[in-house]
């Protein structure tokens, strides 16, 4: 009967508990002390696979079906009866009380009740609520929600509701538009008893409310919807950043970059695109000469507009030759590859008559509207088609000398109901039903291409959309946003919410890409605000002349540009020790105040920022303004330059389009800078700067390697652990280096401190 429906216990494990009604099946896993996962399927239905779930870190590891247990650590709960069901107290304390009657469960934390299924349903067990599967659960009025991906607007998604699913939205508005390009329906909820992390295993389109809808027969409410067969959800507990912590661990190790990939990247698509690409090419080789610029990367197209792997012979006649002249300057190329081969692409025949791209019923390739016409999507879950595209990445582009892609246009924006997939072998299946994990095909397929010509080398690929398993292989950045400063303000909310999603390495394009002409103000402080971000890439055009905008776009700016470059070089040490620790620890490059202070003071939607773990950083993101309030939160004190300040306290700044960015250091760290001579041919000088306490101890560390293999894993490496006694007439520095790469450090104080430095080697 509907609206009633009582479970029996039917299995069980120390580690699992299966209940069933009729033909539906409610499955509790207790994945860690912290973690359960509850799972609502039919029985005899198939369940779709996932790749978001890899407890063992391997980046491109096969499809999992979404019930497995392997990998996991497990709790073992304890368990009692109650009268309406049982009570399951997992190791954390956690106690989760189970209703057998119509399967609710609430979750109850030091005796109050976090949230809990919403009363009488909470699932659509029997079609009450329409078509799909549906999960309804308790909300508080004032609670607040972070995550969902590259979500929209202020860091707090409360009060709103939003699509998980991708698509291609140029010029879309930062501060409202929905959805955007990931699809990662994970997100932490604050409320008057604690945190707790919820995450939707699934490919499926879906659907978050927040609030926005009421209705007069339940209590206040938020819910899930998704097109999907079955709901499986991961419920993870304990503060903002264990929950995150925990996720990215669920879900797989972060990628880490190479070195050179934090240096000032380049776009230049116009460029291959121009009559004259040689001439651009060689222009901005002998711009960066000309104004003393540093750039490691630069990323374009092969020339043939719209036709991936087509390198355009006229304008590149010897590709190899060309990418050669780049590297032998330490500037690598990083070519757009997209997914989708337009109908006059010169291989499109010949890849529909071998059968690889996406289908209708009939068989025929399924065509859609792409970029510049119509066209079809390579169908990833076809063997054929996944080995066809690591052949042509490496054939066209790696053979040629390449070591990067730039994995765009991969949302696979199908939605007709009518196109199938291969279904990985295992029968074919609804292309929409798994859009982001074709995503994630196509760039593990680009990843494993790199990793096999490139054994020795950590591959680089950067991907425009994604479920969380990219994480696992590439950067991503925000997308094709617009160049105002409306869109600079949210932006800076987005990535944000990007880092409270588990992508921490990511960046925007600096410039804004769609719209007019950047001014000089807003160019220089999309530079300043990018100056912290993990991806530094200027990607821009002039909508006049359709041309790239480089650093030099604004003649009399230059030298601030030069300013924040150089600026961006010193961090890098810095910035890629954190990145190490990002991948080592799950914690991400840039995050809210409020993940690591508990500070009521905090305002989450604020223009500052942590940089790694000690850095706070505060940008200007509007238009005519100079002077901003940075809040330093309670429970540490922070140096700008060598003036201490308390925490807890408002510090004025004034930060000019035109200068350099001011940041604050966290007092009890040991800060590595690059204090060595900047320039198109940069030299490198080592400097760690003591910022002590007043009195007191506290430890440091600094990773560093080769910059671009795996060898770091087996410690051929520099690990500096530096151990700092503060006293009031001396600051006494010990140092040991647990890595096998041998470094003598330069250690000074921080300017103003006038008392002795003593420094002893620990090795």
């Amino acid at each position: 009967m509907k609206f009633n429906h009582n479970f029996d216990l039917v299995e069980y494990t120390n580690n699992y508990r299966l209940y069933a009604c009729d033909d539906v099946n409610a499955r509790l896993d207790f994945v860690e002390e912290n973690i359960v996962r509850v799972a609502i399927y039919r029985h005899g239905e198939d369940i779709l696979p996932t790749f978001c779930i890899n407890p063992y870190g391997q980046p491109n590891s096969p499809a999992r079906n979404r019930l497995d247990t392997e990998g996991f650590h497990f709790d073992t709960p304890e368990v009692e009866e109650t009268v309406n069901g049982e009570k399951i107290t997992l190791g954390s304390g956690i106690e989760i009380d189970v209703d057998f009657h119509n399967f609710l469960l609430s979750f109850i934390d030091d005796g109050e009740v976090l949230f809990e299924d919403r009363r009488p349903l909470s699932y659509n067990l029997e079609n009450e609520f329409g078509r799909g599967y549906y999960h309804y659960i308790s909300r508080e009025e004032d609670e607040k929600i972070f995550g969902l991906g590259d979500k929209s607007g202020f860091m707090d998604k409360s009060g709103r509701s939003f699509r998980i699913e991708a698509t291609d939205a140029m010029g879309y508005d930062a501060e409202a538009s929905d959805p955007l390009y990931k699809h990662i329906p994970f997100y932490i909820c604050e409320n008057s008893v604690g945190d707790y992390g919820v995450f939707y295993d699934t490919s499926a389109a879906c659907y978050m409310d927040f609030g926005v809808e009421i209705n007069n027969y339940y209590q206040p409410y938020k819910f899930f919807k998704t097109e999907d067969n079955c709901i499986v959800y991961y419920v993870i507990f304990g503060s903002k950043l264990e929950i995150l912590r925990s996720f990215a661990r669920l879900c797989g190790k972060q990628a880490f970059p190479p070195k050179w990939s934090f240096d000032f990247c380049a776009s230049a698509t116009e460029y291959a695109y121009a009559e004259n690409t040689d001439e651009k090419m060689q222009g901005f080789v002998d711009s960066l000469k000309k104004y003393d610029l540093s750039c490691s990367g630069l990323y374009s197209s092969i020339g043939d507009k719209g036709c991936v792997f087509n390198w355009n012979t006229e304008k590149f006649p010897d590709p190899a030759k060309f990418v050669n002249s780049l590297e032998e300057k330490d500037i690598h190329f990083i070519p757009n590859i997209k997914p989708a081969f337009l109908l006059t692409h010169p291989m499109y025949d010949s890849i529909a008559d071998r059968g690889l791209f996406v289908k209708n019923d009939d068989g025929t390739p399924f065509v859609t509207q792409l970029w510049d016409g119509l066209g079809s999507y390579l169908d990833f879950t076809n063997k054929d088609a996944y080995d066809f595209w690591c052949t042509q990445v490496t054939e066209k582009l790696l053979d040629n000398g390449i070591v990067a892609t730039w994995n765009d246009n991969n949302e696979f924006d199908i939605k007709d109901s009518g196109a199938t997939v291969n279904g990985f072998g295992f029968g074919k299946i609804k292309a929409r039903d798994v859009r982001p994990a074709l995503t994630y095909l196509m760039v593990k397929a680009s990843y494993e291409a790199q990793k096999k010509k490139h054994p020795e080398l950590r591959p680089f690929l950067s991907t425009r959309s994604g479920n969380i398993a990219v994480r696992r292989m590439a950067q991503t950045w925000s997308g094709d946003n617009m160049t105002s400063f409306h869109d600079l303000y949210y932006c800076h909310y987005i990535g944000l919410t990007l880092s409270m999603s588990g992508m921490f390495f990511f960046g925007h394009d600096l410039g804004g890409f769609v719209g007019d002409m950047p001014s000089k103000e807003l160019f220089l402080r999309w530079l300043q605000h990018g100056l912290f971000e993990p991806r530094f890439t200027v990607r821009c055009h002039d909508t006049d002349v359709m041309d790239a905008v480089m650093p030099w776009k604004y003649e009399d700016v230059v030298g601030s540009v030069r300013d924040i470059f150089a600026q961006r070089k010193q961090l890098v040490p810095y910035l890629y020790s954190s990145a190490y620790n990002s991948v080592s620890y799950d914690e991400p490059m840039n995050a809210p105040l409020f993940l690591y202070y508990d500070d009521e003071d905090i305002e989450e939607d604020c223009e500052s920022f942590l940089v790694g773990r000690d850095v706070l950083a505060t940008c200007v993101l509007d238009e005519g303004i100079e002077n901003i309030s940075a809040y330093l939160p309670e429970g540490d004190d922070w140096y700008l330059g060598s003036k201490l300040y308390k925490g807890g306290q408002n510090v004025s700044l004034h930060i000019p389009p035109t200068s350099k960015m001011p940041y604050f250091v966290r007092s009890g760290c040991v800060f590595p800078t690059d204090e060595g001579k900047y320039g198109f041919e940069n030299e490198q000088k080592l400097v760690f700067t003591v910022y002590p306490q007043e009195t007191g101890f506290f430890q440091s560390s600094f990773f560093d390697d080769d910059g671009k293999s795996f060898e770091y894993k087996k410690n051929d490496c520099t690990r500096l652990i530096f151990s700092v006694v503060c006293e009031k007439d001396k600051v006494s520095v010990f140092y040991k280096n647990i890595g096998k790469v041998r470094l003598a450090p330069n250690i000074k104080l921080v300017d103003g401190d006038d008392r002795k430095l003593i420094i002893e080697s620990r090795d």
